[in-house]
This record gives C-alpha cells, sequence and structure tokens, in this order.
C-alpha cells in the first residue's frame, strides 16, 4: 500500500507530510479504532511507542469493545437504522442493532453480513430472523429498500429509474423493476397469523368495554410490535410494473419476473416455483464475479481510515467511473478478497501503513481525485466521536459492562417468548390477570410484566457510548448539533460547521457535564493532583493526549494556580481546534 501510494506521489511531485509523534499516533489511533480519545492512563500505558508496540496498541484497540461500538455506529448510519422503524411502537429497531453488534463482536465478514441481512426470513425476534430488521426499517417501501440495497452494497443509484429510464446511467424503469422484484414477498414484513391473532385481540377488548380497555389497547400494542413483524418466505421472484410506467419496453401492470442488472448474469423466469429470489439476490450480490461489491466495501474502509475515499462519491459509481490511484484500489479488492472480507483485518493492515502514521494534510483539495494521500485528509471528530471523547473525562470506564446499559426494546424478547404461542383469548385473559394485581395499572407493559424494573440501575444513563443513545439523536442534541445523521439517508452525517456547536462547547457540555460534574473521574482525578506542575500535565494528557510544551507551561502556570484555575484552562483546550480535529 505505501509502495503504491508513493509511487504515485512521485508521478505527481509530491511530497509525504511528516510523521506524526508517539502521542499524536497514541490519539489517531484511539479515535480511528474506537471512536474515543484515550484516557491519561491509556497514554501513559502505551507511550514511547516503539514499532512492536505500535502493532500492540492497533491490535489491542481492534479486540476492544470499544472497536464494536465505534464500528456499530459507522454500520448504524450505512443501514439508516432507527430505534422506531416505519409505523412501529416500541423502539423494535434495538433489535437490529443487537444483530449488527453481534456480528462485529463474532467478527463475521462483511459478506456473512450481507447475505444474512438481504436472504433474512423468519420473525424479527426469532434468533434466525433478526436480520430481518433490513426489510422492517424500510416496511411498506419495497422499490426504496432495493434501492438503498444497491447502493449500500453495489455503490450504484438507482433511484432515479424508479419513476422514468435513468437521466444520467444506463439503467431503464423496467430493469429497476426487474431488480426490485428479487425482494418480492416481504409485503409490509408481517407473519399473517399473528397479524389475525392481533386482529382478534382487537375485537376482544372493545366487545368487553373493561373500564382498563385503554391500557389493554396500548398492551395490545406492544405485543403486537412484539410477535407479528417478520418475513414467511424466501422471496416470490416477480412483480407488478407500476400503474403509472409509461416506458416503451413494458405495461402498466404487468407482471416480470427478476432480473440482475449487472453481470453475472442471474434471472428468474414467472414459471419457476418457490425460487427463493432473495436468497439467489444475496448470492450474486456477494458472488466473487460480482467486483463492484469488493470494490465498494474496501473503498468504504479505505475512507473511514484516512478520510476520502479512492472513489468519490462512495455510493454513485457507473461505467466511467475511476479511481484516483488505480492500482492501489486494484490491490485494495485483492486484500479484501483474500481476507474473506473481514473488516477488522482490512483495517489492521491499514492502520499499520505508514501512510496511517504522517500527519493530516492540512491543505483543502478542489477534486477527490485530485488528491494522492501525503498524508490523511484533516478531519474534525465525527458527532459521536466527540460525544464519547467527552464521555470519557466523565467516565474513563465508558466501555465496561456497567456502562452498557440494556436497551428497553430487547425486554421484548421476553414478550415475543411468552405471548407468541397463545391464543387471543389467552392474551386478553392474561392482561385482566395482570391488571388485577395492582390497584393502579402500568401502561408501559414490560413495567406490567416485572420485566423492565421502574428504575434506572446505571448512573447517568444519558452519560454513556453514543452507540446506546437513540437513533437518531433528538435534534438539539450535542451528536446532532455536530453532524449525527438522523438515518434518514445512507451515511447522512456531516462535518459542517456551524454556531450552535460552539455555544454547546462553550457554555453547555463541557460546563454543564465535566468541570462541574464532582464524580467526574477527570475532576476527581484533578482535584487529588498534588504534584508540581501535575495540574497541567494531566489536563493536556486527559484532553489533548500529549504533555504541554514548555512554553505552554510558562503560558498557563499562572491560571492553573488560582482557585479552579484547572477548569479555565481545561475549558480552553476543550474548546481549541487541536482538540476537535484529528490532526
Amino acid at each position: 500500500i505505501d509502495f503504491l501510494v508513493d509511487q504515485k506521489l512521485k508521478e505527481k511531485r509530491l511530497q509525504k507530510t511528516r510523521n506524526i509523534d508517539g502521542y499524536g499516533f497514541i490519539r489517531r489511533a484511539h479515535l480511528t479504532l474506537i471512536g474515543r480519545i484515550p484516557t491519561e492512563k491509556e497514554v501513559e500505558k502505551w507511550h514511547p511507542l516503539s514499532p512492536n508496540k505500535k502493532e500492540e496498541l492497533i491490535d489491542s484497540l481492534l479486540k476492544s469493545k470499544g472497536y464494536t461500538e465505534h464500528h456499530l455506529n459507522w454500520l448504524s448510519d450505512l443501514f439508516r437504522v432507527k430505534d422506531r422503524p416505519q409505523g412501529t411502537n416500541i423502539d423494535i429497531g434495538h433489535v437490529y442493532r443487537k444483530y449488527l453488534r453481534n456480528s462485529l463482536e463474532q467478527n463475521k465478514s462483511y459478506k456473512t453480513i450481507a447475505k444474512e441481512l438481504i436472504s433474512s426470513n423468519g420473525g424479527v425476534y426469532d434468533s434466525y430472523g433478526a436480520a430481518t430488521s433490513f426489510y422492517l426499517r424500510d416496511r411498506g417501501m419495497q422499490p426504496d429498500n432495493l434501492s438503498h440495497t444497491v447502493r449500500v452494497f453495489l455503490g450504484t443509484r438507482l433511484q432515479c429509474a424508479m419513476c422514468h429510464d435513468h437521466p444520467f446511467d444506463r439503467w431503464t424503469q423496467k430493469e429497476f423493476y426487474e431488480m426490485t422484484a428479487f425482494t418480492s414477498g416481504i409485503g409490509n414484513v408481517r407473519i399473517q397469523d399473528q397479524s389475525k391473532k392481533i386482529g382478534k385481540l382487537s375485537r376482544l377488548i372493545n366487545e368487553d368495554g373493561d373500564q382498563n380497555a385503554g391500557t389493554f389497547n396500548n398492551w395490545r400494542n406492544q405485543v403486537r410490535d412484539s410477535i407479528q413483524y417478520g418475513i414467511e418466505n424466501e422471496g416470490t421472484g416477480q412483480i407488478k410494473l407500476p400503474k403509472d410506467f409509461a416506458e416503451a419496453n413494458g405495461e402498466p401492470g404487468e407482471l416480470i419476473g427478476a432480473k440482475a442488472i449487472l453481470a453475472p448474469p442471474l434471472s428468474i423466469s414467472l414459471e419457476t416455483k418457490d425460487p427463493k429470489s432473495r436468497v439467489l439476490l444475496a448470492e450474486w450480490m456477494t458472488s466473487d464475479a460480482n467486483p463492484r461489491f469488493t470494490t465498494v466495501i474496501a473503498n468504504r474502509l479505505w475512507k473511514r481510515v484516512f478520510g476520502l475515499g479512492l472513489i468519490e462519491p462512495l455510493d454513485d459509481i457507473n461505467d466511467e467511473t475511476f479511481a484516483s490511484n488505480m492500482e492501489l484500489m486494484n490491490y485494495l479488492e485483492e486484500l479484501m478478497f483474500s481476507l474473506n472480507y473481514d473488516m477488522r483485518e482490512f483495517t489492521r493492515v491499514l492502520c499499520n501503513t505508514e501512510l496511517f502514521g504522517r500527519s493530516s494534510v492540512k491543505h483543502d483539495y478542489k477534486l477527490a481525485e485530485e488528491f494522492f494521500f501525503q498524508g490523511p485528509v484533516l478531519r474534525r471528530m465525527t458527532g459521536e466521536q466527540l460525544w464519547d471523547s467527552l464521555v470519557t473525562l466523565v467516565f474513563n470506564n465508558i466501555d465496561s459492562k456497567e456502562r452498557a446499559p440494556e436497551l428497553t426494546a430487547l425486554g421484548y424478547e421476553k414478550i415475543y417468548q411468552k405471548y407468541k404461542s397463545l391464543t387471543a383469548e389467552e392474551i386478553y385473559k392474561e392482561f385482566k390477570r395482570i391488571a388485577s394485581l395492582n390497584e393502579k395499572v402500568e401502561r408501559n407493559f414490560l413495567i406490567a410484566n416485572g420485566i423492565l424494573p421502574n428504575k434506572n440501575k446505571i448512573p447517568q444513563r444519558d452519560l454513556v457510548r453514543s452507540s446506546y443513545l437513540r437513533y437518531p439523536e433528538r435534534g438539539g442534541h450535542l451528536m446532532r448539533q455536530f453532524g449525527s445523521s438522523d438515518k434518514e439517508q445512507i451515511e447522512n452525517s456531516n462535518l459542517e460547521a456551524n454556531t450552535p456547536q460552539v455555544l454547546s462547547l462553550l457554555n453547555g457540555f463541557v460546563e454543564t457535564k465535566i468541570l462541574n460534574n464532582k464524580n467526574a473521574d477527570f475532576v476527581k482525578a484533578m482535584e487529588s493532583e498534588n504534584r508540581l506542575g501535575g495540574k497541567i500535565e494531566s489536563v493536556f494528557l486527559a484532553t489533548l493526549n500529549r504533555k504541554p510544551t514548555s512554553s505552554e507551561t510558562k503560558d498557563l502556570q499562572e491560571f492553573i494556580d488560582k482557585p479552579n484555575g484547572w477548569k479555565h484552562v481545561t475549558w480552553i483546550l476543550l474548546n481549541s481546534h487541536e482538540f476537535i480535529f484529528i490532526r
């Protein structure tokens, strides 16, 4: 990799940037691999860095829980994971999150994850059906789901062909629906028998006229969303053209079979019985003969580490697309293939390059195809990286089990197991039994069932890893102010600057959650620091992850010696560009 990068730089007569020092490498490795700054103790553990120690650091981070959580955020942006998908009443999207988290913990290959998502079937809360969340995310929007699927896995935008022949690419509207036919059979992602059972339960509640009918209807909604979502087939492989189909190569309402848009060729005739079209689509999309699948994931992970893809945009590849360094892109594809699509191993290789250890390129670039990686791209932390870094100052054990809350909706797995096999009459009888146990009936069915305690066991539950917060977070949250995705579009986060970002750091989170929080680990460490010059050194190591220079020590000494002086210095450093940028 370094040879191919350097070869291109020589060809373009460009100079490499200088190498970053040990402190800079430790900080960059933590932010890149686990999405947060290191603690003061972690910096001291790894510094000074030798070449062997660099490899040990990278290996340690890749094996950590932090890697799983940071990578989960990225996959969740890629797959647009939302807590409450279209028209649901409980946070059933947590099941999707759990599936992805488990996949990362097991180090499933990207190819395996893709296959499981595309070919998924079964109930959402079944262990084998959790991947069905991939279709539940776009419930009732089959064409949109297909468009997102092709864009995520093959880097090709088909959405324009949903309504007419693509104006800028070779895809026709009929080809779009031939492709969509592979996913037919998902319907509204409901298990038919369970939906009928819920309908009967609704009638029982309404006909009985119990004084708790309002609460029972609320419980019914929670049981409904626990047991009814899923897919009962593996794909029908056929679809009707839309009523407003206007192109010359088909008729409105015409029934057509599935047909792949790219090589290798794949089609399903209307006469095929039980075609298992989603299984075929999964095999076709991840096939060794389908080169775009490999190109797209290799390019996505390259951008994740170095800040810019060799191909930009990542998901608008066509027949005329070329990479800024074709030899390097070809090599990365070969590497991804040889590693069997192991994202962790691929990332390990990238982080062990000389390029990863160079300082960021400070100047802007006009076109992505004219950026040749003299060093990584200078980037601001993402909203999630900034949040997790600030929370690390409050809880140094941010990645421990003690700071990993049980996501509420996962309790509905127990509701699923308890009620999936009961009849409507048996469920209603259970409702009335539970209601009779307490004078005041609890509307939250998890609490009423004794599954979810009514108290939060984790201190400061709002200060946990971003991967345990809401997907997406509310609009005014610090992460959203710093560009965190709304999960509406694929990888919809941004690094744009705005005024609320400045106000949040100047007057908000830093003061209330860190500096004035007597229980924050950083505050407790500073209050107990008695070494001469120790406070300045600790503030720098905990925030900028380096020791202060002699001039910085001299300039800040007068502030440190004043009452709460270390708080003022911390406030200054946390609001500096050096803190929020990955340099």
